[in-house]
């Protein structure tokens, strides 16, 4: 047959499809998952910008979809999203701890989630999950810090998050656990940060704790060196920051390093360069500020910030640019490319706050980014 009369036998075919098919162009496309997010964007039905609390680029940030979804005409409740954590060995595979609606489980690359929902029935389906970790050895060890049933809590799971086992629980009511690492070569060595100021270690894996240290405040994250494990550094949201360089059993407080450029003793957030152990970043309530020398002195990171805006809720830095950084504040995202000279700017149209942003340590053009609702914040 000739060209000219294939195409104009598939023109007739395609024509009659879009006349007399109940569905629209918009529907279409939209039946596939890999423009799902496009669609819902332009604000039909599905999951609108406003109402999204996952997000996620492919182009390192430059543009953004909503994402989700768990199936056809149901989406992930507008809860806070606390943590978005990478599967280890599976980069499809995409963790979010949300507040108040337990772990959430995407197996393609966040285009639909599934609810955990634990065999053993010890993981809450209204738990907060404050962080997730994996054993770097062995995927199947899922570990968790949340709050559940008024106490904070340490689950563990060997089996990819089908079943949990509870093996931490807070003395007190209303004291979450916020704060989880996990050693990044030794894999049966794990630490968590209480509300009541306790660094706890295990070394059988989650199975038994011990005191390191009582802290005086209550620990929000735990941060260990990938180059030297034996330093690291404790986060609290009421007194500042504290390091160890002995493996924690001795601390020291940067609190007075910290005074010299700000007074707030409530750090926000935290993250280490991953190209340069050295490099620190705080997200403080007026601002966000850096450290070259590991904390020893600390200036202001040149920002434009709104200060309606403020404060900085959300850092995140690329693991294979050392220059790439991002900063969340408000529906703002900040973005730089030249190590925080320069910053380009996108507004989200959402009351949300951006909470949490995850760089794919594989791709750094995959990105995932949680939002939080300030309202519904808890003041645990």
């Amino acid at each position: 047959m000739h060209p000219l009369a294939i195409i104009i036998v598939l023109s007739i075919l395609i024509g009659a499809v879009l006349v007399f098919s109940p569905l629209s162009v918009r529907d279409m496309i939209a039946s596939f998952p890999l423009f799902q997010a496009v669609v819902q964007t332009q604000g039909e039905a599905g999951v609108e910008e406003p109402r999204a609390n996952i997000f996620r680029s492919i182009e390192s940030g430059r543009v953004w979809f909503p994402q989700v979804a768990v199936d056809a005409g149901q989406n992930i409740p507008e809860v806070t999203v606390l943590d978005l954590a990478m599967d280890i060995l599976d980069p499809n595979i995409v963790y979010a701890g949300t507040e108040g609606a337990g772990l959430y489980k995407s197996v393609n690359n966040g285009q639909n989630w599934d609810k955990l929902f634990d065999r053993n029935k010890v993981l809450a389906a209204n738990a907060t999950v404050y962080r997730m970790a994996q054993d770097p050895n062995n995927a199947e060890n899922i570990y968790i810090a949340a709050f559940q049933n008024k106490y904070g809590v340490f689950l563990k799971s060997t089996d990819g998050g089908l079943s949990f086992a509870q093996t931490y629980i807070s003395q007190l009511e209303n004291y979450p656990l916020r704060a989880l690492a996990i050693h990044p070569v030794l894999g049966n060595i794990l630490y968590i940060g209480t509300a009541q100021g306790g660094v706890f270690v295990s070394r059988d894996y989650g199975e038994t704790w011990e005191v390191l240290k009582w802290l005086t405040g209550k620990i929000s994250d735990i941060v260990i060196n990938p180059e030297n494990p034996s330093e690291m550094y404790v986060v609290t949201s009421d007194r500042g920051l504290f390091r160890s360089v002995d493996g924690g059993q001795t601390w020291d407080s940067l609190a007075r390093q910290l005074s010299r450029v700000t007074a707030s003793n409530n750090i926000i957030a935290f993250r280490m360069d991953p190209a340069d152990s050295r490099v620190l970043y705080l997200a403080v309530a007026n601002g966000l500020v850096v450290s070259e020398n590991r904390g020893t002195t600390w200036r202001f990171v040149d920002l434009l910030i709104p200060p309606r805006q403020l404060p900085v809720d959300a850092i995140a830095l690329s693991p294979q640019n050392r220059n790439t950084i991002y900063v969340g504040v408000g529906a703002l995202l900040y973005i730089s490319e030249d190590a925080g000279v320069n910053w380009s700017v996108q507004k989200f149209n959402t009351q949300k706050r951006i909470n949490i942003i995850t760089v794919d340590y594989r791709d750094e053009q995959n990105i995932f980014m949680g939002m939080k609702n300030p309202q519904r914040q808890s003041s645990l």
